[in-house]
């Protein structure tokens, strides 16, 4: 009997090593949920993004943190009464205490949130809303085409595409809506091993394209600008926040660049906790309108990985630049352009004129 036992824990222990895993509803964020987090410096992205297929050894023990940030999931009720309105079940977590750049705005805008939930028929984890406080009010902004953004199980191999919008107002320069369709693959599984799960982890790695227009109006003019970015997600069975979280834009040729990287971690006490900037921030530049052949953009400090992009009044891109507040606006010609700072899921905008 021993012996017999003995061949079963082995057999396991084997079969578990390389398991193919299953990601279901279970595996996701819950209110009451306070899931941490670290960003990491930018590494080279070669096999840790185009590895893909089965049994894959993914060894990111080296990555160095260097800031922490916290998502404390909460009922959208509990947040404000006023929330109720997105759902009873919606629950989400503060993205920042006060919208960068704000105090140059008539209005306040402060305590951003953003909503999610579970969905069945078919089973699915969504975006639902968005919400803040303008000038001390509650306001809610309810997606009118839910960010579906995972539909289970996810198996190794699934593939699903979804649509959504958002529109939202910015007090200084109009109105702001995002829409766009997402594409979700699940490419690869294997093992993880990161500074947190300092031993091998069975994952699934999850690959989402978003390709999205967001499009701005002030005054009479409208600008619609496009952009994709590519999220790269390594799931655990059990953990409702990624393993590794990398995040990427696509610029010209195709060429990947990495905007964010961030995992699952334990307290850090040599770490600060990061102020996660909204995912729809207002940022400033100076001087602006531009008198000088170099404009400096307000970034949130700890967006420590960015690209930098500067449209148009017409949407087209005029120049691309990375991990650089300070802007060359020279070759411009004189104009209203719309300036993107994108960092990971968080995107900031600024109107500028030269």
């Amino acid at each position: 009997m021993k012996k017999l036992l003995l061949s079963f824990i082995t057999v396991a222990l084997v079969s578990s090593a390389g398991a193919q895993i299953t990601i279901t509803a279970s595996d996701m964020p819950v209110a009451g949920d306070t899931l941490r987090y670290s960003y990491a410096l930018a590494i080279d992205a070669g096999t840790a993004i185009t590895a893909t297929g089965p049994n894959i050894t993914w060894n990111f023990d080296t990555l160095t943190p260097i800031a922490q940030a916290v998502d404390a999931y909460k009922h959208a009720l509990q947040v404000s009464p006023a929330y109720a309105i997105i759902s009873l079940s919606a629950y989400g977590y503060k993205i920042a205490d006060s919208l960068p750049g704000a105090s140059t705005l008539p209005l306040s805008i402060s305590e951003l949130y953003n909503f999610f939930n579970k969905k069945t028929n078919p089973s699915r984890f969504v975006a639902e809303a968005f919400a803040a406080k303008v000038a001390g009010t509650p306001v809610p902004v309810n997606y009118s085409d839910e960010d579906e953004i995972y539909f289970f199980p996810l198996d190794y191999g699934d593939e699903d595409s979804s649509t959504y919008r958002l529109s939202h107002s910015f007090a200084s320069i109009g109105s702001f809506v995002q829409e766009g369709n997402r594409k979700t693959t699940v490419d690869a599984h294997g093992t993880i091993t990161t500074p947190h799960f300092t031993t091998p982890q069975n994952c699934i790695r999850v690959r989402s394209v978003l390709n999205e227009v967001d499009t701005f109006t002030f005054g009479t003019t409208v600008t619609p600008i496009s952009r994709t970015q590519i999220d790269y997600k390594w799931l655990v069975q059990g953990e409702h926040y990624p393993a590794l979280w990398i995040t990427t834009s696509v610029v010209g040729g195709g060429q990947e660049v990495i905007n964010a990287i961030r995992f699952r971690d334990n307290y850090r006490t040599s770490l600060g906790v990061a102020d996660v900037a909204s995912s729809f921030t207002e940022l400033s530049a100076y001087p602006n309108p531009a008198t000088t052949d170099v404009v400096t953009l307000n970034i949130p400090a700890n967006w420590k990985q960015y690209s930098v992009e500067v449209f148009d009044a017409a949407g087209r891109l005029s120049f691309t630049t990375h991990n650089s507040a300070q802007v060359n606006v020279s070759g411009l010609a004189s104009g209203q352009y719309i300036v993107r700072v994108v960092s990971g899921d968080r995107i900031g905008y600024v109107r500028m004129v030269k």
